[in-house]
């Protein structure tokens, strides 16, 4: 077939502008047809990703929320805010090289309001559609707390010409006071923000194709995994660290606090061929302030549980001990069912590589007391559902501990992503002898119309929009309580050799004796490594599917709406259906590695609903638009016969693999359900065709008034929204910590 490529004319001027982000930005439109983008991932070229103009935004509305609670209430929830978005700075320097010094610059550049901004920008040549590219991108920047996505880890690059953008930096009434700061961040990430083929396009190793700031440019992902031994063997937590190469086998770990020293592993060590540094004091500046504000909480705290929270999350940002967050996690699994529930520190472990080092968040909501009843009674209910589990009492915590469990309206959630619910905390051992805590979030669930409904059989899509939150509101209900709140791990104690199983316990798979078990102080996390979180979230996923077949969790949910159970959930299993097609767009055919964790469980779950065949899952190939198109089509007749019954197998293999440790047999298993085959290539460059951008989310922010009244400021569901929303959250308009801390150690990881 013979092409006619519709060529964009390039940027007149590029006066400014490094010649290699010219050619970048030339080279960007060089593949059009018909005027719609080829997915040219599949002709082996790296596929450009923007923030189209045309994307929405979510608001995350805590309003009325914010009015039910008293003064003392909103004073906590208005330090604790302050502190965890003060911190959220860190997530910028988790991301990349250019992360930190955009977030300076955009907030800087709209300090002095978006109109006035846009009226100087068209005196100076920026066409409309030039300027809502401008906005596009600085709001994305400053959402995903840099330029990767939070979902999916891949890079989106400006659609603005480089010149057009330096313009709009240099008419900003800030240029001329801070025309070298401006400047030099500028001339820092010009280049690399236009960049997106590999290894620009994907976070990951430098030598594994991608980029991260977890570890400085130089690190192999050989040279991290000797590390994480040394880390093991010396008992030091990765969590709250980076990684940096230093000279050939010298090596610097730092670790995020707001002091140096009074750790004692805090030193040069020696080990095996090695010379690795361990020093605090990482990102000291932003946790300085962080403590500053946790202080000022500690007057306004409901309870002596949530004093002595406080105090420990102090103690652990003061220099950088993990244990002293395991102790604030400990207390805050204590304090049940508050009004307002909050925790920060370094938590998932997604953007990492290895999988061991966690980017940062804090949070702060509001309980939505209808819904937390509901799920209260599902932990009353939670030990009898837990038997209905498909795998023996050998591979299940002797006492499930019962965690608090509610819904909640999110008024703060400072990092790159709202969840939709939180399982914490993620420390295995505290979680096997203390308890854990569940929450929904229910502000954060983006709806479904219309228009952005895809792959849904017309039949029912008015069911897939009339049930989807009810149906989510079930799957994240089963997920993070049954799901991540089930099972155990089978574990040797070091010191007195003592097994947590019986002793001729065998693999039911290979009929062998158990070897593969855990080891004292050994995780899931440090065992599986990064497959751990695809893994965990498919096997929480597989939990909720497999027991929203049985009548008792609906009851508990939706008691009195008897006639609609089949439908809810018929839309929630059509739902990972959905959710398998349209997460193909996450899977890099150059590296065929899944980008995103969820997406890559809801795929493996997907097939193995197909394996089931007896039509159970079937697609159904068209037209739509003049485009290939693909229609997914579940029997619903056959969920709780075929389906339940194929995902009972897979589940409880993929549980018992976990629970006995066995690594290499986990990995083959699952890599098996993950692989992507001719068929789903096929779906793939269909979902390509019809992606529709993901969309941005908005929350609000506390403000002080002069009388000491705390107001909940809500803003308009724009990219205008979004950027204001980021420059009213911080004090200062060019903020010179974050600037000067960025421009020290840049050239560590570019």
């Amino acid at each position: 077939l013979f092409f006619f490529l519709m060529i964009r004319r390039p940027p007149r001027s590029t006066q400014g502008v490094s010649s290699a982000a010219s050619d970048v930005y030339k080279r960007q439109y060089q593949r059009r047809v018909h005027g719609i983008y080829l997915d040219i991932k599949d002709m082996s070229i790296p596929q450009k990703d923007f923030i189209q103009v045309e994307t929405s935004v979510d608001f995350q509305d805590a309003a009325a929320a914010w009015n039910l609670i008293t003064k003392k209430e909103q004073l906590y929830a208005y330090y604790f805010s302050k502190a965890s978005w003060e911190a959220a700075k860190i997530c910028t320097f988790q991301r990349s090289y250019e992360s930190p010094g955009l977030f300076v610059l955009f907030r800087l550049l709209f300090s002095e309001g978006i109109e006035q901004l846009k009226a100087k920008a068209m005196k100076k040549g920026i066409s409309e559609e030039e300027w809502k590219q401008m906005l596009a991108y600085s709001a994305a920047v400053l959402q995903n707390c840099g330029n990767y996505k939070s979902f999916g880890d891949k890079k989106f690059v400006p659609q603005i010409p480089p010149q057009k953008f330096l313009d709009i930096l240099t008419c900003s009434s800030n240029f001329a006071e801070f025309n070298e700061a401006i400047m030099d961040i500028w001339n820092s990430v010009k280049d690399v923000i236009y960049l997106s083929d590999p290894p620009f396009q994907t976070l990951g190793f430098r030598d594994a194709n991608g980029l991260t700031s977890y570890y400085s440019a130089n690190m192999t992902k050989a040279e991290a995994i000797k590390i994480k031994e040394f880390e093991q063997a010396e008992h030091i937590s990765p969590i709250n660290t980076r990684l940096l190469k230093l000279a050939e086998k010298v090596y610097w770990l730092r670790l995020a606090s707001v002091e140096k020293g009074n750790l004692p592993y805090v030193k040069t060590h020696q080990w095996k061929d090695c010379q690795i540094i361990v020093e605090n004091g990482e990102f000291s500046p932003f946790l300085k302030k962080a403590v500053e504000n946790l202080k000022k909480s500690v007057d306004y705290a409901a309870n002596d549980n949530q004093v002595q929270m406080l105090k420990a999350y102090i103690e652990h940002f003061l220099y950088g001990d993990m244990e002293k967050h395991k102790d604030s996690q400990k207390i805050w699994i204590k304090d049940v069912n508050p009004t307002v529930e909050t925790d920060i520190g370094f938590i998932e472990t997604y953007v990492d590589p290895l999988g061991v080092r966690a980017e940062f968040e804090g949070f702060v909501s509001i309980v939505n007391k209808d819904e937390s009843q509901k799920l209260f009674s599902l932990v009353t209910h939670a030990s009898e559902l837990i038997k209905k589990l498909p795998w023996g009492p050998q591979y299940e915590k002797e006492e499930f501990k019962k965690p608090d469990f509610t819904s909640l309206e999110v008024v703060t959630f400072a990092g790159s992503e709202t969840p939709l619910g939180i399982c914490l905390p993620n420390y295995d051992d505290v979680r096997q002898t203390v308890g854990y805590k569940n929450v929904n979030l229910s502000n954060a669930y983006p709806l479904p119309t219309l228009k952005n409904v895809r792959f849904v059989h017309e039949s029912d899509i008015d069911l897939y929009i009339k049930y989807f939150k009810d149906s989510e509101f079930l799957l994240v209900a089963l997920h993070e309580l049954l799901g991540h709140g089930s099972g155990k791990l089978l574990q040797v104690d070091d010191k007195t050799g003592k097994l947590n199983f019986p002793e001729d316990l065998k693999n039911p798979y290979t009929g062998q004796p158990i070897t593969t078990y855990y080891k004292s102080g050994e995780t899931f996390d440090s065992r599986f490594g990064h497959l751990h979180s695809p893994y965990e979230e498919c096997r929480a996923d597989s939990v909720a599917y497999f027991l929203s077949c049985f009548n008792e969790p609906m009851d508990i949910l939706f008691k009195g709406r008897e006639s609609e159970w089949d439908d809810i959930v018929y839309m929630a299993w059509h739902s990972i259906v959905i959710c398998g097609i349209k997460g193909l767009e996450h899977f890099n055919i150059e590296s065929k590695q899944w980008m995103q964790a969820h997406v890559n469980a809801a795929y493996v779950i997907m097939k193995v609903l197909l394996e089931a065949k007896d039509g159970l899952v079937t697609f159904e190939y068209c037209q739509r638009e003049g485009k290939d198109y693909v229609v997914a089509k579940l029997d619903r007749t056959k969920i709780k016969t075929v389906g339940k019954a194929a995902l009972s197998a897979f589940l409880s293999k993929l549980h018992i693999l976990k629970a006995i440790g066995d690594f290499e047999a986990g990995k083959e298993f699952f890599k098996h359900y993950s692989e992507v085959d001719e068929e789903m290539l096929k779906i793939r460059q269909i979902t390509m065709m019809h992606k529709i951008p993901r969309k941005l989310q908005l929350q609000g922010n506390l403000m002080m008034e002069k009388n000491g009244e705390i107001k909940y400021i809500s803003y308009e569901k724009t990219f205008e929204g979004v950027i204001k929303s980021y420059v009213e959250r911080y004090d200062e308009a060019f903020d010179s910590e974050m600037y000067s801390y960025w421009k020290a150690q840049k050239e560590l990881f570019k």
